[in-house]
């Protein structure tokens, strides 16, 4: 490599400016000889790996390479002395504490002005963030193909029901019995079916920040009691007892009545979904001052600890995982939550463990205790 100049002063002027700019770069960079003895070790270096300079200078380069990735410096090194360059290579370097850093490495050969190769310039960035938001995006988009292809599942399953009773409707000379319970899967599977669509459309009004509540005062024990009357022809079918354990005839409070049974409605669907033949639910009301409480308990599989801080997401199902062994699209206790909270309250889910039930519980501000 030729000097720039013939001018002595000249390279000087170039040195100190690279200097700067070496010294101000926000990205770490270093040099080091043909054996990976560190030469030079500038400001962001220190910051991204925690060494300072004094620490580094004169040391193996090999102290912030894991020792699994060791061999990563074995072929560096070896391509140098090849003259070669290695461009954003993607690795990980371990800081002084011991913890990770996902980086992007640039290497170039550092020659003498005969032109040997005499050492290395190691460029290297912080890439952790962006890794971090490639994994999101990633899970992202595993989490909307699976939905994708559970929707799928969700959507043929009532079809199919729907449509294989209703040409059992048409055969001739059918019984009223069994036109009777034609009529009532029909019937069923269009609410399910009807549900399912409600789900989906509802999320996306989220996603699109387009929700919004009709409040009015309301009688929160109609509601509740409505709630009951859709449950029961799921529960009975199933085997599994209601309890209504609700003290008060009535109890109002404003809100958007709407809503607010479409949340009770997904917590029983759920624990019915989820509560095997000769179980129970109980449906309870408490008014306490300021605060309303529902709680739909039940004797069902439970929920594991380890997944009770997830119930309440989206996709996720709060079996003993994200199983969708019970069917559905897991979406029902994440749209539960946000009703609730853009009403201001809260919901809470709780369990002993598998096989131990489950009980979620919303609270609602501010009954208004009028009794009229």
């Amino acid at each position: 490599m030729k000097p720039v100049s013939d001018d002595p002063s000249a390279d000087v002027w170039i040195a100190t400016r690279l200097a700067a700019i070496v010294e101000s770069s926000d990205d770490a960079i270093v040099s080091k000889d043909l054996n990976g003895i560190v030469q030079t070790w500038n400001p962001a270096a220190e910051r991204m790996l925690g060494y300072t300079a004094d620490e580094m200078i004169g040391r193996s380069i090999r102290c912030i390479i894991p020792p699994d990735r060791q061999g990563e410096e074995d072929e560096v090194l070896s391509r140098i002395r090849r003259g070669e360059s290695i461009d954003h290579y993607e690795t990980v370097r371990m800081r002084k504490d011991g913890t990770f850093v996902d980086v992007s490495l640039s290497v170039s050969p550092i020659r003498a002005r005969d032109g040997r190769v005499i050492g290395a310039s190691k460029i290297a960035r912080d890439i952790t963030e962006q890794k971090r938001v490639l994994r999101e995006l990633e899970a992202a988009n595993r989490s909307k193909e699976e939905f994708l292809a559970n929707l799928s599942h969700e959507l043929r399953t009532p079809l199919n029901a729907i449509l294989g009773y209703a040409r059992i409707l048409r055969t001739p000379g059918i019984d009223p019995g069994a036109q009777q319970r034609a009529a009532e899967v029909i019937e069923r599977n269009g609410i399910m079916l009807s549900k399912l669509v409600s789900e989906v459309l509802d999320i996306s009004r989220i996603a699109a920040g387009k929700t919004r509540l009709n409040r009015r005062k309301s009688d929160i024990v109609a509601v509740l009691d409505a709630a009951l009357d859709v449950i029961r022809p799921a529960a009975d079918a199933k085997g599994v007892e209601l309890e209504r354990d609700i003290p008060v005839d009535k109890a109002f409070v404003v809100v958007d009545p709407d809503r607010i049974q479409q949340v009770m409605w997904n917590l029983l669907t759920n624990a019915v979904k989820f509560t095997p033949r000769g179980g129970c639910i109980t449906l309870r009301l408490r008014v306490n001052p300021g605060e309303l409480v529902v709680s739909v308990i039940d004797t069902g599989v439970g929920i594991e600890r380890s997944v009770l801080p997830y119930v309440f997401q989206r996709f996720r199902q709060g079996e003993l995982g994200t199983s969708r062994e019970q069917g559905g699209l897991g979406l029902g206790l994440a749209l539960v939550r946000h009703f609730v909270e853009l009403h201001g309250g809260r919901v809470t889910a709780s369990s002993g463990g598998p096989g131990q039930g489950a009980a979620f519980v919303v609270m609602l501000p501010t009954p208004l205790n009028d009794p009229a």
